[in-house]
């Protein structure tokens, strides 16, 4: 089973979100995979069949999946003769703000991004793998109009486009919400579909894999992590490679240079701070890591992309 990571699909891990027609999405898979970040899928015309390891969930025009990251999933073909059209939304909540690390700590918070959240916070639930939302009548034809939109600026590295996408991505989550509150006055249908009870290793990884997310700076062991996951750190081992393709170690190391990256692209800290900031204790390890995984030293890469915003600066 595949794990899509983050890296793969957004062009700039600053700025995570997609949005795709289904049939024009990237990255493609035919069997049942995994993905890190957030999945939202809107149904404009037509049915679309989203089969989860417990169950098929069937979406007619109208409806809103939204599947949390390490969910097993896979659309299934539809007929030929069948008309569909939905849209795919691939994301991250840091989209939003970076700040974000959980959903379980911004659902807890008083942070003024927990609105824009309301619609999906059943997702923080260990045993909830997705919510289903049916958008009232009268808000499709907005609902289209904001993914028609963010399809375009996704897809535009600009400036003023990250800006338009940030704004309709939050003219998005507000509509979900509002829907939300409504769903609680009992005037609209919200379901929620639960994980079934699998492997406690495989639950465990999960749990495991969103853990590492939330904590990568923080100091984390082999021992700790398969401690976490329930399994012995042999089959922790062997189980963490077959679901993400790379060892704890890699995997740990992988997310903490992408967030690196952010830190050198965004802010004037310098190399040094950077490399404490997400995790690492060694300068010298931290230069040869990154260069492993990006192919440039921490300053090449900073002077690249220095380099880089002029030029777009100058063309705009």
């Amino acid at each position: 089973m595949s794990l899509v990571k983050s890296r793969e699909l957004f062009s700039e891990s600053a700025f995570p979100i997609t949005v795709d027609t289904v049939v024009d999405r990237t990255l493609i898979r035919k069997e049942l995979h995994r993905h890190e970040y957030f999945e939202m899928l809107y149904v404009e015309e037509g049915k679309l069949v989203n089969r989860f390891k417990s169950a098929d969930v069937t979406m007619k025009a109208g409806d809103v999946v939204i599947m949390k990251p390490f969910v097993r999933h896979v659309l299934i073909d539809q007929k030929r003769d069948e008309t569909v059209r939905a849209f795919c939304c691939s994301f991250l909540p840091q989209i939003v703000d970076y700040g974000i690390d959980s959903l379980e700590e911004l659902k807890a918070s008083s942070s003024p991004n927990r609105y824009f959240f309301k619609s999906f916070f059943d997702l923080a639930e260990a045993d909830v793998s997705a919510v289903q939302i049916e958008i009232e009548p009268d808000q499709r034809a907005t609902v289209v109009n904001l993914f028609e939109q963010l399809k375009q600026s996704t897809h535009d590295e600009s400036e003023i486009a990250h800006a338009q996408t940030r704004c309709n991505f939050l003219n998005l989550l507000m509509l979900l919400s509002g829907q939300k509150e409504r769903d609680d006055m009992g005037n609209t249908t919200m379901r929620v579909t639960r994980a079934s009870p699998i492997s406690r290793y495989k639950d465990g990884l999960r749990t495991t894999l969103t853990h590492i997310h939330d904590n990568f700076k923080d100091p984390l062991t082999l021992k700790e992590m398969a401690a976490m996951s329930g399994a012995s750190e042999t089959y922790f081992c062997r189980l963490f490679k077959h679901e993400t393709g790379m060892t704890f170690l890699d995997y740990l190391n992988s997310l903490r240079i992408e967030n690196a990256c952010v830190l050198l692209r965004d802010t004037t800290d310098n190399a040094l701070d950077v490399c404490y900031e997400v995790g690492f204790n060694d300068y010298t390890h931290f230069g040869r890591q990154f260069k492993k995984n990006v192919g440039f030293s921490p300053a090449d890469f900073r002077r690249q992309k220095h380099h880089t915003r002029q030029i777009r600066e100058l063309q705009t």
